[in-house]
């Protein structure tokens, strides 16, 4: 039972995204700033960082293809860049402990690369006329904020999350070996 959490908290997420987000920060509050959530890529993060890289390329792929299809104007353009960025940050994050400042500073830096590959890719077909300062000052500095609030948050649950998946698989192993 313990191996259909995984799945789930990250469809969970990849709806909190686009539904309730928009809910709790609706546009036209007479902010100027937008707060993009990357949950979704920060649960695929901990699924690199905690577990296997393999494993979080195929989520990356999942639900970038999903985040493509519901949320995005372009298919491919979060099927890659989450699915690259998983990987990516997976083989990085072998080289550190998974400490909370670890977690903390790549979690940022995957959301950022998300972030200017969606961007790059929204400029060059004409989709976005967004100016690069614009789009650091309004829509990139306050995301980050949000989201590395959520993987400190979201740091022990997941942690534990992952300690008790392992556990499971470790049970089961040891139920077909013995």
């Amino acid at each position: 039972m313990i191996r259909v959490w995984l799945p789930v908290l990250t469809f969970f997420f990849f709806v909190f995204d686009g539904t309730v987000m928009q809910v709790i920060f609706p546009e036209g509050t007479g902010t100027p700033y937008v707060l993009i959530p990357r949950f979704t890529m920060i649960i695929i993060l901990f699924i690199a960082f905690f577990m296997s890289r393999s494993t979080a390329l195929l989520y990356g792929l999942i639900f970038g293809f999903l985040t493509d299809i519901v949320y995005s104007d372009i298919i491919g353009v979060y099927f890659f860049s989450m699915a690259f960025t998983a990987y990516l940050m997976a083989s990085i994050s072998k080289i550190f402990r998974t400490s909370l400042l670890a977690v903390f500073l790549l979690g940022l830096l995957g959301v950022v690369l998300v972030e200017f590959q969606a961007y790059g890719m929204y400029s060059i077909v004409g989709i976005t006329h967004v100016s690069l300062d614009e789009f650091l000052y309004v829509r990139l500095f306050p995301s980050l904020v949000l989201n590395g609030l959520f993987i400190i948050v979201m740091y022990v649950p997941m942690k534990k999350l992952f300690a008790a998946l392992k556990a499971a698989k470790q049970r089961q192993s040891d139920k077909i070996g013995g």
